[in-house]
């Protein structure tokens, strides 16, 4: 008896080894499982994540980040399309394959870029109104491609950009994700569908409708609620509210349809009088003004600077595609073109009058579809001015003429046309003398006289034609 129980004795004890020996087992398995997991989290998470309005990015080009410090660099080519937007390379307009230019498309705006420029151009869909941003740095080539920061990104895009180092995460909202998440989180006000309007959202401001009055009364009142300060700032009662993101203020219109402008403080900067207001100038914030039917312009404080005494400001840029004018309102920086009773003068940005309101009109528009039409000549900063003589018995003819950015004469209204033609991808502005019918390159006339004040009519044959056709 005495064996059999020892026998069992020693069964148990290895039976409990067994169950001991599994335990410690499964408690190591365990404890590595752990030590595992934690090693797969830790490596995952410094695995790095990329996404677009809060869905992850797979599959993306090793090329699309480059990273330099704090800076993050992005390739214009490869964000476009993540970002619903076309790439185009070469110059907006310009109809050129150039690989140190490029623009992004969507429906609702255009903007350009270019090598080692810190200065981009926004322009809305459809129109020709540029608009210039300073961005944080340059426009760099990298990879054989454009690159530009995240900060420049987020003003180019209208986005916004947050890159978390620690977790080796960039995120991108564009301005379609906020205006979606504060469409569904505000009860009181709908957000305002106008594409600049909404814009404001990424200044953590707000256009808003106010929807009670508009189902009770049928007509639609608008006002802007501070993001950041969470109350509203402009009231709830203008007929239309007109976000300008270079300056971060808005143009609205009252009840009695008239237009002032409101900062984004809330404080009224120009008092509503006017039947329009239209930016003009982003860097020295001109406005351009209109009451019945006359126009001028306005300085950043309100202050006129041209009185609305002019039937028309600014030059129709369409009719001078090859231009590239920048702003029809405002050339070469320094002249505004104004028309009064169809003579044609130009102000300087300080309001002073430094090209006589005497001529008939801005710019030559080429007949020939040899030639193309000019405006503005670029490498003299010159502007094509126009005056009507009559000659041959009452038989009227328009000579063209050259002025510089600041007013002054570089060739006198002698011209029969001025034009530019392409040669080897280049522009090449030539001029006709109306009495020979000679050729002349207009860059390289204009610097063989540019130390010439006051130039000789009886030595120079363009200066000449006018003692001819006035006489």
């Amino acid at each position: 008896m005495e064996l059999i129980g020892t026998n069992q004795e020693n069964k148990d004890k290895k039976t409990k080894k067994i169950i001991i020996g599994i335990t410690i087992a499964i408690v190591v398995l365990l404890i590595i499982s752990i030590i595992l997991y934690g090693i797969i989290y830790y490596l995952t998470q410094k695995l790095f994540k990329f996404n677009i309005n809060g869905e992850p990015v797979s599959n993306i080009s090793n090329e699309l980040f480059v990273y330099s410090g704090d800076k993050v660099f992005i390739s214009l080519k490869d964000i476009a399309p993540l970002i619903k937007y076309t790439y185009n390379q070469g110059g907006y307009k310009e109809y050129t394959e150039e690989t140190d230019k490029c623009y992004l498309e969507n429906e609702n705006e255009i903007c350009t870029f270019e090598k080692e420029s810190n200065i981009i151009y926004k322009i809305p869909a459809n129109t020709l109104d540029y608009t210039n941003f300073e961005i944080d740095e340059q426009i760099k080539i990298i990879n054989n491609k454009l690159y530009i920061t995240s900060e420049g990104l987020c003003t180019a895009c209208n986005l916004k950009f947050y890159r978390d180092i620690e977790k080796n995460t960039i995120s991108i909202y564009t301005l379609s994700y906020f205006v979606d998440y504060y469409t569904k989180n505000n009860q009181y006000s709908a957000v305002s569908t106008n594409f600049n309007n909404q814009k404001a959202l990424l200044y953590d401001l707000m256009v808003i409708q106010n929807i009670e009055n508009t189902q009770r009364t049928n007509n639609a009142l608008f006002g802007v609620y501070s993001l950041s300060q969470k109350q509203e700032i402009v009231g709830e009662k203008y007929t239309e509210i007109e976000f300008v993101e270079s300056t971060q203020e808005f143009i609205v219109r009252t009840p009695e349809n008239k237009v002032g402008i409101i900062t984004s403080d809330g404080e009224t900067k120009v008092q509503p009088q006017y039947d329009s207001l239209k930016q003009i100038d982003k860097d020295l914030n001109l406005y351009l003004a209109t009451s019945g039917k006359k126009q001028g312009v306005l300085e950043r404080n309100g202050k006129i600077l041209i009185y609305l005494e002019y039937d028309q400001i600014g030059v129709d840029s369409k009719k001078f595609p090859g231009n590239d004018i920048k702003n029809s309102y405002l050339l070469f920086n320094n002249l505004i073109p104004v028309m009064q009773n169809n003579k044609w003068g130009m102000f300087d940005v300080k309001g002073n009058l430094v090209v006589p309101i005497e001529y008939d009109g801005v710019g030559c528009v080429s007949k020939d579809s040899n030639n193309n039409s000019v405006l503005i000549i670029p490498n003299v900063k010159g502007i094509v001015i126009a005056k009507n003589y009559t000659v041959e018995e009452r038989k009227q003819i328009t000579l063209y003429g050259i002025i510089n950015y600041l007013g002054k004469e570089l060739v006198r209204p002698a011209l029969q046309s001025v034009y530019y033609t392409i040669s080897n991808g280049r522009k090449e502005y030539g001029m006709v003398d109306y009495t020979s019918q000679e050729k002349f390159n207009v860059i390289d006339w204009i610097n063989e006289n540019k130390d010439i004040d006051n130039l000789n009519e009886e030595e120079t044959d363009t200066n000449a034609i006018v003692n001819t056709v006035e006489d």
